[in-house]
Formats: structure tokens, sequence, C-alpha cells
């Protein structure tokens, strides 16, 4: 329901303008304030208001305008239309560089005023709803720039369906940083030395998953995920998904390093502890569900199901520097990575059965 305020200081202009506008049938919400005080008071205290029509002359010769002052302070996006008796007190221009949807005059002739208001309401809701709709685009623009390469746009924007939930074989990346918490304790007298580390490693984190075709699924603390084969798979098996998501690793490998060899030079101007982090990581491929499983309040592109938990004790159980794969995706890289078997396990929590681990040691 639309609320739509009436500001004016004569008592049988509100009564008229308030019936004329519940009697037009369109369900609005009419809200009325006899100056610019009491409108402030509304303006301030409801959420939100679409409409304001307010009467130029009231306390002081400019109170419409300080309306439209108030209401455009609230929210860009509202709607002021101001009326008036004494045309020759009204700056049109000031107006509308203010931000006023339109000016009208009470004394035009053959032009009844109420009827002339429910018109231009209608068409101020619509140039409303107009504006909001091409911000929540933006929104969803600023969404996918977070997680999607710039150059899959086009693709996405071409055929949303991609976005829709689905099942895809897909290989999901996860990395963490080994003692990170450690390094938040020995620096906590400086958090902006912790801050700067992880924008740059989350900043190089992303251009190398995008590199690699992937997806960026999240941050999470110190923490990365990833997904190879979303959007864009090249084969039903997903092998080459499983060589984007290795290439990927050995880069980021390496692209950490440089990272950390140049923040270790400022750490240590800081503490005489010893610092001793390093990435770990962990890459599995199986069928997955995947899509947009946000809500009307947040989006989320994100991959579900038990090959993400999977994935995701894979990596728990890589040290500094390790990238370690489950056999499913050593069956789809083999002949192109240097690999080498680690462990078979059994304990992997809510997961049975017995599982291989390889290490990727380099590409061949």
């Amino acid at each position: 329901m639309a609320n739509i305020l009436i500001v004016d200081d004569r008592e049988d202009n509100l009564k008229a303008y308030k019936l004329a506008l519940e009697d037009a049938g369109f369900g609005w919400n009419i809200l009325t304030a006899k100056d610019e005080n009491e409108a402030q008071k509304i303006i301030t205290e409801t959420q939100p208001i679409d409409v304001i029509i307010t009467d130029l002359v009231m306390l002081t010769e400019q109170s419409g305008v300080e309306v439209l002052r108030l209401a455009k302070q609230k929210d860009p996006l509202v709607m002021v239309i101001i009326l008036t008796a004494f045309e020759q007190k009204l700056d049109r221009y000031k107006a509308f560089e203010m931000g006023a949807f339109d000016c009208l005059s009470k004394s035009v002739p053959d032009v009844k005023t109420g009827q002339e208001l429910i018109v231009k309401t209608k068409t101020a809701l619509s140039f409303r709803e107009l504006a909001l709709n091409q911000i929540e685009n933006q929104k969803k623009l600023a969404f996918l720039k977070r997680y999607f390469d710039p150059k899959i746009f086009g693709v996405i924007d071409r055929n949303p369906e991609l976005l829709s939930i689905q099942s895809r074989t897909l290989t999901i990346g996860f990395w963490d940083i080994r003692e990170f918490s450690a390094l938040c304790e020995t620096l906590k007298a400086h958090p902006t030395l912790i801050a700067g580390f992880l924008r740059e490693y989350f900043k190089v984190a992303s251009k190398v998953i995008f590199k690699h075709q992937g997806v960026l699924d999240k941050f999470v603390g110190d923490g990365v995920m990833a997904l190879f084969g979303a959007l864009n798979s090249k084969d039903k098996e997903g092998r080459q998904d499983a060589i984007n998501a290795a290439k990927a690793a050995i880069e980021m490998k390496g692209c950490f390093e440089q990272v950390l060899k140049s923040w270790m030079e400022q750490w240590v101007l800081y503490t005489p502890q010893t610092i001793d982090i390093g990435l770990g990581c962990g890459i599995h491929t199986g069928e997955t569900l995947v899509g947009n499983v946000g809500t009307e309040n947040r989006d989320q592109f994100t991959a579900l199901g038990p090959h993400v938990n999977f994935a995701q004790r894979i990596e728990s159980r890589a040290s500094k520097g390790q990238i370690l794969i489950s056999a499913s995706t050593k069956a789809r890289i083999s002949d192109h990575f240097e690999l080498k078997k680690i462990d078979t396990i059994s304990d992997v929590k809510n997961i049975v059965g017995s599982f291989d681990i390889f290490e990727v040691i380099k590409s061949k």
C-alpha cells in the first residue's frame, strides 16, 4: 500500500484532497499534516512516504520548498508535488532542481485540483516504482560482480535461468589460512594490519578464481569457497572444471606466498614473535545442487549438499601449502598434474566410508 502525505494549512483543502484520493479507489494510505513542522514529524517517523502533496505557503512563503527539502533528505526517491495559489512566489526551476516531481497551480481554469492530483499521484507512484526497480537491478548487478567474472555477465543476462537451482557436476574448492587465529592474537593491537592483509588476499583469490572460470561462492572469516562448472561447464563429466580448479589452487598458492612475503615485512615492525601461517586447500568433484538460494533481502549463489561438506572436510586436513583432492577429482585431472597419495581416511564427520586423499604437487 502506497503512503501519501498531504500537507496544507487549510483544513478544507486537507479534507477535500484526502477525500478525492480515497475515492479514487486505489487503496492508498492517506496521511495529513497542517504545516511543515507536522510534516517533518511524519516524514521522520513513517516508512516509507511514497508521494507528498504539499502547499507552498503555510508558516512561511516557502514552506512547501522546505517540505521538499526535508523529504528528499530522508528519501531521495520520494515524489513531491507542490501546490500553490501564488505562482509568483514559487521558483519552479529551483523546485525542480531540488527534486520536485511536479508543481501545480490551484487556480488553473477548468481544472479540478482533486482530479488532477489523482492523475499526478498515479504517475508519481509509477516513476517511483521505476526508480526503485532500477536500484534493485543495480543491486543485483553488484551481487553478480562480487561472485562472477565480469566476462560472463552477458551470458547470464541472456540466460538468467543459469542462476536457478539445478543439479550439476561441480568441482568445489575450499581455501583456509592455517594459524590465522594465532596471527590475529599476535597482532591484536594492530587490527588494520590484519584487515589490509585479508583485503589483498581476497582480492588476489577472486582474480585467480575468475581467471580459471570459477565462481566465487563466499568468503568466510579467512576462508574462501569457489565453484568450478557452476555456469560454464565444458563437459558433462566435469573434467575441464576439475583441471581449472587444480590450476587455480596452484596459482593461488603462489600468489598467497607473494602476498604473505609483502605483509611479513610490515608485521615484523610490530612484533618480535615468529609468524608462521600458510594456505591449505581442499578440492572435491561431485553432483551438487547449485544456484541462487537467496531471499528478497539477500542474494546468495551457492552449492548445497554432502559433496560440499566433503570438500570442506578435505580442506580441513590440508597443512600449510598443501593442495589435497578427492579420488573423484584425481580421476579427472591425473593426466595433467603430478599427484601423490597422502592417506585413506574413514573418519569423515557425518560421511560414511573410506576415501583416498591425494596431494597436487605440480602441473605436468
